[in-house]
């Protein structure tokens, strides 16, 4: 399938997604010798490595440059660099979907969830008692939950408690909005707006700073 959409979040930020009915040999097929990414998967397996080789199918697609590169640091946060140029790059996938944002001059998050009843499982393991209150459904459940990883790969630093360090405030779920999280750690503590929509059964949410 093509990309879904290509979306400017501001001038400077865009975000582009595609929806995966191919197989990985699809992807593997169509990389180029020019895109170089140090942490390609090596298995051979069908399933292994299908979002990998899709997201950077999906980096070729967006940008049409003679060399593209990704460099993680210690923290495996990755960097792109288009023809040597620096951009922020935040990178999601789940199940059908894979996704892209990317920023010239913004640190940016960006996270993708499929809607799925198991997060009652887990949610113990993010939610506080505040927003327990307010968060009574799948939905809602899974928006903290992506919205929360949206400001680690923000934060981009490790040691990060989703319970502890990390509040949302109440919101009213829509099909597309914003809510807020209270980022609370040592000395930092900043309200950063979360940016969120729905497609399909899944969930997206961004932010930048």
């Amino acid at each position: 399938m093509p990309i879904v959409f290509t979306k400017n979040i501001t001038n400077d930020i865009i975000l582009g997604l595609w929806k995966i009915t191919e197989p990985k040999s699809f992807f593997v097929e169509k990389l180029g010798t020019h895109l170089i990414d140090k942490s390609k998967p090596i298995n051979p397996s069908e399933n292994v490595g299908l979002h990998w080789f899709a997201s950077r199918f999906l980096l070729q697609q967006l940008f049409n440059a003679s060399s593209i590169e990704i460099h993680k640091d210690e923290n495996n946060k990755p960097t792109l660099f288009i023809d040597n140029e620096k951009y922020f790059i935040s990178i999601s996938h789940s199940f059908e979907y894979v996704g892209i944002m990317f920023s010239k001059f913004h640190e940016i998050g960006f996270d993708i969830e499929k809607i799925d009843a198991r997060i009652e499982r887990v949610a113990h393991k993010f939610l506080n008692e505040n927003e327990k209150i307010f968060a009574q459904n799948i939905t809602s459940k899974t928006l903290i939950w992506s919205g929360k990883e949206t400001v680690y790969k923000w934060y981009s630093k490790k040691e990060l408690d989703f319970k502890l360090h990390m509040e949302m405030q109440s919101f009213t779920e829509k099909n597309e909005g914003e809510f807020i999280c209270i980022l609370n750690k040592n000395e930092l503590k900043i309200e950063i707006p979360v940016n969120y929509f729905l497609i399909d059964n899944y969930v997206f949410t961004f932010c930048f700073q």
